[in-house]
């Protein structure tokens, strides 16, 4: 009887120390996470600081002075930005890639730092922790209102990349988690261990993220309508079973990311439920079919904070009931919307378009969303635009006449390479604007027409522009105007459905710069050049043309090889000792 107490007493004392190096394990691993976030937060605190100082220092105007104390700290600014706005292959920029550095480097820090080596199963369990604490980080990062769009003017598109790469080590973590748990343990012989309901409910979670993960890479490709429902879906999922994978002792600490993670995501939802039901109120749109695939939206009610370059997302529920879509705004009173054709949605309107010329269908808006650099800050403007990436150039064009008063003095270079002639009736009366405005002498329009065969609903604009001198011919995917964290590389600012070009011959055309004869510009009775813009020597002509203390914006919406070229390009001219030069590119994919 002695002996079975005895035994008995050292079962529950080893059970009981077992507990307590569990819970001093979990306190260290939750102490440690915190540190986590509280770098995350350092990094986004160095942005937040960065903006506003600039902020401050243009509104003051004291970046435009050459006062001996701030020159140190305007060279220094500016020799990193040379640096940081340099495109990178795999990268939107260099300053991009340091940035995904500095994730990678604190994710390797705290997921060994402080860890016992001696039991695979400490190291398992930290990943574990990493990749609930990363599943916040990703939620947050695809936040359509989130804060750092007014912290740090980077909004939800900008950060999608970022939302992307916390989503695959988020599920880098949870397979490592997995998998040295599942291997553990088979070799104790405690396979039981693996049907338990909390071990089930991660099971559950990991292939939930996996195929989200999966549905993102493949799915996204070809049907994003399908993608998305699969991603929400999944997305419930996940967040259900990450609150049921938590340890038995102290659950509380594994609930907290798990209320975070869905208070994050509904509060974002609901704002944006509630501004599709008000906008709803009779509101109507009217739709009218363009040549070459278009479709021009222009909605009755005007939306609140709403400016041309911005987008927001619309609601048709005659087209699709349960979808809102991502448009580019090209003017906002009234709001007007000028919409490429790829598939689905986009497809499905400008068939409506085209059976019912003129019709009013009910709508609703939500937004706006992008942020942007006030064009009123800067003497020169500096638009790019390759194919139907002109509904973001041609919006901030709008925005700035809208704005400006006959004492102003910016000056505007309005760049657009189009494919096919007929694309230029898509934006006839914003043309119109430009040259009939009473700040036209300040306007600079030129107009690129790279092909003169007329395109078919198969081939339609694209556009394309590198310098002509690079050599380097333009091979563009298909994306659409629509875009969102869940539609990050198959989507975009403007909508487009580029074709590469037919043949040698075709390009070697394309790049001769001739004047057209006047009858195939007599729709816009515009100067029509043939062939591709030298975007490099566009760009340095219009710094060179500046004074040291002075501004200029250089803004770019195209494919990869038009905003590589831009980058690269500004970025050798933000010098010490010549004019402040700013880059904004939107992107067709990101």
């Amino acid at each position: 009887m002695a002996s079975t107490s005895t035994s008995a007493a050292a079962a529950v004392a080893t059970e009981d120390s077992h507990e307590a190096w569990l819970m001093a394990r979990q306190k260290v691993n939750v102490e440690l996470l915190i540190y986590y976030a509280a770098s995350l937060s350092a990094l986004v605190g160095v942005f937040i600081i960065a903006h506003w100082l600039r902020f401050i220092l243009v509104r003051s105007g004291l970046s435009r002075s050459r006062n001996p104390i701030l020159s140190p700290f305007v060279a220094l600014t500016r020799v990193t930005r040379r640096a940081f706005v340099r495109s990178l292959p795999g990268f939107t920029s260099v300053g991009h890639a340091i940035l995904v550095l500095a994730y990678v480097a604190l994710n390797a820090l705290f997921s060994f730092w402080r860890v016992d080596f001696s039991q695979m199963t400490n190291i398992a369990s930290r990943f574990g922790w990493m990749a609930t604490g990363n599943m916040v980080l990703v939620v947050f990062l695809a936040l359509k209102n989130t804060p750092l769009a007014f912290l740090t003017a980077y909004s939800y598109e900008r950060l999608n990349v970022l939302h992307q790469i916390s989503g695959y080590a988020t599920m880098l973590y949870a397979i490592l988690h997995a998998c040295i748990y599942t291997a553990y343990f088979i070799g104790a012989n405690r396979i039981s261990t693996l049907q338990e309901d909390v071990v089930t409910a991660g099971i559950i979670l990991g292939f939930a993220m996996l195929f989200s993960v999966l549905a993102g890479m493949i799915v996204r490709r070809f049907n994003y309508e399908l993608f998305y429902v699969i991603h929400v879906a999944l997305f419930i999922v996940i967040v259900v079973t990450l609150g049921l994978h938590r340890p038995s002792f102290n659950p509380d600490q594994g609930l907290y990311a798990t209320v975070i993670i869905g208070a994050l995501w509904f509060a974002d939802r609901l704002i944006r439920f509630c501004r599709l039901l008000y906008n709803s109120v009779n509101n109507e749109a009217s739709i009218y079919a363009l040549p070459d695939g278009g479709t021009r939206l222009v909605v009755k009610k005007p939306i609140l904070l709403a400016r041309p370059g911005k987008h927001c997302y619309v609601w048709l529920p005659k087209i699709r009931a349960f979808e809102t879509h991502p448009f580019t705004i090209v003017a906002s009173d009234p709001l007007e919307l000028i919409i490429n054709a790829y598939d689905g949605f986009t497809r499905d309107l400008y068939k409506h378009a085209l059976e019912n010329p003129g019709a009013s269908l009910k709508v609703s808006v939500e937004g706006p969303y992008g942020t942007l650099p006030d064009p009123l800050d800067f003497d020169k403007v500096v638009l790019v635009a390759g194919g139907s990436g002109a509904t973001f150039t041609f919006g901030i064009a709008a925005d700035m006449l809208r704005r400006m008063t006959e004492t102003s003095k910016q000056q505007i270079d309005f760049i657009w390479a189009v494919k096919g002639h007929d694309n230029l009736t898509w934006f006839t009366q914003h043309l119109s604007n430009l040259r009939n405005t009473v700040h036209a002498p300040k306007i600079a329009l030129k107009v690129h027409l790279t092909r003169l065969a007329a395109t078919s609903s198969g081939n339609r604009d694209n556009s394309l522009a590198r310098p002509s001198e690079s050599g380097v011919s333009s091979n563009i995917g298909p994306s659409s105007l629509e875009k969102g964290p869940e539609y990050s590389t198959a989507s975009a600012m403007a909508s487009s459905s580029a074709t590469p070009y037919e043949s040698e011959r075709d390009e070697k055309d394309s790049m001769s710069h001739v004047e057209l004869p006047s009858a195939t510009a007599s729709t816009t009775n515009l100067p029509i050049v043939r062939g591709r813009p030298d975007t490099e020597t566009e760009i340095r002509n219009a710094v060179q043309s500046l004074g040291k203390d002075q501004r200029v914006l250089i803004a770019a919406c195209g494919p990869n090889s038009l905003t590589r070229v831009v980058r690269d390009v500004a970025a050798s001219y933000i010098r010490v000792d010549g004019p402040a030069v700013e880059v904004h590119c939107e992107q067709f994919g990101w």
